[in-house]
């Protein structure tokens, strides 16, 4: 059976969830959103794996400085079940000194239903114009190491 539109309702809120926490540099919150092996991924390349390596990773950005707020646009969720993809535009405008969008893409991700609530399994993030904060995209921040 398709997914409700209360299903739907939760996943659009866990991506706010994701939104709120990555960009206040809530790691362990973050974390949250993921299942316990979840990963990111950024144009095919996995920049965090596993509870301790996202939560790694939202601390290597606030040691670096890295601010900024994600906006999305144009959701669409399919799925069954425990099962969803969730596919959707992302911008990001980093607020270092004043507002400076440096990179939008679309993400394509595999979200699955643990004890009752929806978690990223893979999130995966593709780029169409600009370079990610991982790669030097913002002016003044260096790049952060990958593991």
């Amino acid at each position: 059976m398709p997914l409700s539109l209360e299903e739907k309702q939760a996943i659009v809120e866990l991506t706010a969830r994701y939104n709120f926490a990555i960009d206040h540099h809530r790691a362990e919150e973050w974390a949250d959103t993921f299942t316990d092996n979840g990963e990111l991924r950024v144009d095919g390349k996995s920049q965090a794996k596993d509870r301790a390596g996202l939560i790694a990773f939202v601390k290597k950005a606030e040691a670096s400085g890295y601010k900024s707020r994600h906006w999305v646009c144009n959701t669409l969720i399919e799925g069954e079940g425990n099962n969803a993809r969730l596919r959707m535009y992302v911008m990001a405008i980093a607020i270092i000194n004043g507002l400076d969008p440096y990179v939008m893409g679309e993400y394509d991700d595999t979200l699955v239903k643990v004890n009752g609530q929806w978690k990223f399994e893979t999130r995966r993030v593709s780029f169409c114009a600009g370079k990610s904060f991982t790669d030097g995209g913002l002016k003044g921040i260096p790049a952060i190491a990958r593991p």
